[in-house]
């Protein structure tokens, strides 16, 4: 993402054009990165599908953690 050429003037979109990465030349003749958000749209998606997984996986943790409950009373009653 990083790697130009000696010279190089380069501006790279990175994850579905959300993130933008660019070089620029400065007066002193190095070179200076910037970066910044060009699409937020892309980043609230990823957020939002994380959320829902992380959810799902919650929930499914708290069934799971129930029914062991359940069939530890079922075992210790019998």
């Amino acid at each position: 993402m990083f790697s130009t050429g000696t010279d190089e003037i380069v501006k790279r979109k990175v994850f579905f054009g959300s993130m933008m990465f660019e070089t620029a030349k400065k007066d002193n003749g190095a070179l200076g990165i910037t970066t910044g958000v060009e699409n937020p749209a892309p980043l609230i998606v990823l957020f939002l599908l994380l959320t829902a997984v992380l959810a799902l996986i919650q929930i499914a943790f708290r069934g799971l953690k129930q029914r062991r409950e359940e069939l530890l009373k079922e075992i210790s009653g019998s």
